[in-house]
């Protein structure tokens, strides 16, 4: 397989970073496996080195060298799941600049907002957190094959030279646009953002929360504004995930300091308020905010009103969320919240809690069992166990959480099927505790 230092031919990729929540359907897509996993080792085969923005962008400065890629490409891949807009943008400047060498990919669920019928998009089956390997060997096959016709090909595919047939594409040359940009693809890893992000992440794996945090400040510090700069502001994923370090990092200390543990969670709701969460619709800022609230609403010595103010803040995090998304894990942490809730209030309040805690969970049920119906459809495009258990274990063991708190005896059965499934003793354990605070409080 060709090497990126020795392809000759360059190709961008245009899509999101990370897990996006694709509005249409409410499910949590990792980009990062599709761009690793079948568009990089596609393009290679095919002789391009590939670049996406975040292996070759060490600051937030993003507009001067996309331009430049989008131009001097000589292919570009276009990813448009989760109609990321930053990516739709970025497909029309290409669509203006070049009559052809644009491929446009997107998982089988997408649905555009926009009037594109007129474009090929080629689908592709996304599991949510990886990709199946069956399902990633034949769509790395069938773009390799594509990108290779494309180098042979001078049809125009985009729509804007199709139609207007005497439209010129431009011809100045960017200044060293070439040279600076095959210099990009060959910058030492630990230079980038990507390898960064990678570095982050794997402390993440191993449960370092404080060098995750290190090194997503390092992310964070490389991309806020500079003085006497424009304005340039921090990418919110890096924000993200900075306050989720942060969190974990408080609930760390609250085994054996419980002052330390909020003051963690405090840096974490400062973070998080750059985002606007009383504004955002974004699911994964309002999953944040909801879970730092509901982590500080349990600290050691809070006072009632604080913990019930910090419990509503939560509750209604969630439920924007839940509205959005309609999905199961939002809807069982929605429901458990009401319940929480439930348990230090009294009178029609108590009882309220307890019936909008039942109703959420019988959707619950509906979205945890539709999704248990339709994984096995998507997994006949992998054989790898592996992924399937892990998608498999969360809607099962959520299933069994709501029929438990709906006092429906199916839900034992559930949960021994989810114990059966479990790749990991810790997926079991936080279930189980879960389960025994629910009774424990329905006690109450």
């Amino acid at each position: 397989m060709p090497t990126e230092e020795a392809a000759v031919l360059k190709c961008f990729v245009i899509m999101g970073f990370g897990e996006k929540t694709d509005p249409g359907t409410g499910r949590l897509l990792n980009l990062d496996a599709t761009y690793h996993n079948v568009i990089k080792p596609a393009a290679q085969a095919a002789g391009y080195a590939c670049v996406r923005a975040d292996e070759v962008l060490h600051s937030g400065v993003i507009d001067i060298p996309m331009y430049e890629m989008l131009l001097d490409a000589d292919l570009v891949v276009a990813d448009v799941s989760t109609s990321n807009l930053n990516a739709m943008f970025e497909l029309g400047v290409r669509y203006a600049l070049k009559p052809r060498s644009t491929i446009v990919i997107a998982e089988s669920k997408f649905s555009s907002p926009f009037d594109i019928n007129h474009i090929v998009i080629r689908k592709y089956t996304h599991l949510g957190p990886d990709i199946g390997y069956s399902e990633v060997g034949r769509m790395q096959q069938q773009l390799t094959l594509l990108m290779k016709a494309i180098q042979r090909s001078n049809a125009p595919d985009s729509p804007v030279y199709s139609l207007l047939s005497s439209l010129k594409p431009p011809t100045q040359k960017i200044k060293q646009a070439s040279s600076s940009y095959a210099k990009s693809l060959v910058t030492a890893q630990d230079e980038t953002y990507a390898a960064q992000w990678q570095e982050a992440m794997t402390a993440r794996a191993a449960g370092d929360f404080v060098k995750e945090k290190a090194t997503l400040i390092g992310i964070y510090e490389s991309q806020a504004a500079k003085s006497g700069e424009d304005e340039n502001a921090v990418r919110p994923r890096v924000i993200r995930e900075l306050a989720f370090a942060t969190y974990k990092i408080g609930d760390k200390e609250l085994e054996t300091n419980s002052s330390a543990a909020a003051a963690a969670y405090e840096e974490a709701i400062s973070l998080l308020q750059i985002l606007e969460p009383d504004q955002t619709t974004d699911p994964e800022t309002l999953g944040l905010w909801s879970g730092v609230h509901k982590r500080r609403s349990a600290l050691p010595g809070r006072a009632a009103d604080d913990r019930l103010a910090d419990l509503d803040t939560a509750i209604y995090a969630a439920e924007r969320g839940f509205l959005i998304r309609q999905d199961y894990y939002t809807g069982i942490n929605l429901a458990y919240l009401f319940d929480v809730r439930a348990s230090i209030s009294s009178g029609e309040y108590k009882i309220a809690d307890r019936v909008f805690a039942n109703r959420v969970r019988r959707r619950v049920v509906d979205a945890a069992e539709k999704a248990l119906n339709s994984l096995p459809e998507q997994f006949e495009q992998t054989e790898d166990r592996g992924t399937k258990i892990m998608t498999l274990y969360w809607p099962q063991a959520t299933l069994a959480e709501a029929l438990i708190g709906l006092n429906d005896p199916r839900g034992e059965t559930e949960l021994a099927k989810a114990k059966q499934m479990a790749p990991a003793d810790w997926m079991v354990e936080i279930t189980l505790q879960q389960i025994e605070d629910l009774k424990r409080m329905r006690k109450a």
